[in-house]
């Protein structure tokens, strides 16, 4: 195959996942949903589940294995872009001792909560569901992690939409979430040295290699651009500095994906550690926010979409494991994040609010659900069933939330 046959086999199929997500993300918001949610679900069904089955020899012609390369990179640039984005939004003036402190407390619950629910997955569909032969504590650890996630990215972009992330609620929701993402991504990091055999010493290079990069670019990276802006007064922003961001960003990409922790979280760390100087940050989002959030990050749905056949689970055998899943998912979350919040003096309002807008996996769920498979932790039946409980929940959170203010507001 030429290189214009695979340039126009790999338009084709970005014209169609823009066309899609377009039309189910304006559905999603006509129905007080956040564009996103539309955009997942139109990922599902351009893939298997709807498209792929309706239409097959189509299908198979639009996404043929040539192109799934390409949609690979593309995502995950997307994926890297759009998280270094929501690092640079944070207001880090919301990172205060009181905030902090509540933070780490509700994030510990909600992080050992759903490892219990992961083992309990783990005992009752061993047989079922554990179809690589992980063992029990692999399992254990891959099913909490999976339940302990948290839609970081997407919570952020829902409280972006709803005006809610300037809030003390959306900053509570934002820092306690940006904990429960670290940790999880360092356990699944030690699920994934385990089952491929890299052993304990691969966990220790990841904490110490990201802990490396994080104080590079807070104390070095920082400075060095603080200090280039500052000698720019005629054009404080210019294109050589929106060239090094990139570079920094690709690069941060590369460190943490060769890490073990993936390139998404290098493209947040490097926005978390960027200066916040207007100019910079107002550059860099009207450079990239819009391709970023109009056509890069659907190709990451539409990727995970094609790898997702929820037909998978209208088997009679896949039924029972997948609702029972979804209860477990919601309840490992929801419980914790309750019961932290008010146990620390928060109203029952509040408590419910964090805990349903926290509740959503969404593309972090798709993420871990990718690596799953990728490093061959899970099959496709449990990957039907994280995709499932990526859309449900956060499809959910939202609706939860607005009901849940309009009951208490009442009160």
């Amino acid at each position: 195959m030429s290189y214009l046959e695979v340039f126009v086999e790999v338009a084709i199929a970005l014209a169609i996942i823009l066309a899609a997500c377009q039309i189910v993300g304006s559905l999603a918001r006509y129905i007080s949903q956040p564009r996103v949610v539309g955009e997942m679900i139109a990922g599902v069904l351009l893939g298997p589940t709807l498209f792929g089955k309706l239409f097959p020899d189509l299908f198979a012609a639009v996404f043929p294995p040539e192109v799934m390369p390409f949609l690979f990179v593309i995502a995950n640039i997307g994926l890297s872009i759009y998280m270094f984005l929501v690092g640079s939004e944070i207001n880090l003036k919301l990172f205060n001792k009181k905030l902090i402190t509540d933070a780490v407390g509700i994030s510990s619950a909600a992080i050992v909560v759903p490892f219990g629910f992961g083992f309990l997955a783990a005992l009752i569909y061993t047989d079922t569901l554990n179809t690589e032969d992980l063992s029990t504590f692999e399992f254990t650890v891959f099913m909490g992690t999976a339940f302990a996630i948290t839609a970081f990215p997407m919570l952020a972009r829902i409280l972006q939409d709803n005006h809610l992330i300037q809030t003390r609620i959306g900053g509570l929701a934002m820092v306690s979430a940006s904990i429960q993402d670290v940790v999880s991504w360092i356990l699944l990091g030690l699920v994934t040295a385990l089952a491929v055999g890299s052993g304990l010493g691969s966990l220790i290079y990841m904490i110490g290699g990201a802990t490396i990069l994080v104080l590079v670019l807070f104390y070095v990276a920082n400075p060095l651009l603080s200090l280039w802006i500052k000698r720019q007064p005629v054009e404080p922003f210019n294109q050589a500095i929106f060239g090094a961001v990139l570079f920094l960003l690709i690069t941060s990409a590369i460190i943490t994906d060769q890490l073990g922790l993936y390139s998404v979280f290098g493209g947040f760390i490097l926005g978390l550690a960027m200066p916040r100087n207007k100019q910079l940050l107002s550059g860099i989002s009207i450079r990239l926010k819009d391709i970023t959030l109009v056509l890069l990050l659907p190709v990451f749905f539409a990727f995970s979409g094609l790898n997702t056949d929820l037909n998978l689970l209208t088997k009679t055998e896949n039924i029972a494991p997948a609702l029972v899943l979804l209860l477990f998912a919601c309840a490992s979350k929801i419980l914790p994040l309750y019961g932290s919040m008010k146990w620390r003096g928060y109203s029952t309002g509040d408590s419910f609010s964090i805990a349903y807008l926290m509740n959503a996996r969404g593309l972090m769920e798709l993420i871990i659900a990718n690596i799953g498979l990728m490093y061959g932790l899970i099959d496709y039946t449990l990957y039907s069933i994280l995709v499932l409980i990526a859309i449900v929940t956060t499809l959910g959170a939202m609706p939860l939330y607005n009901w849940n203010q309009k009951i208490f507001r009442k009160k």
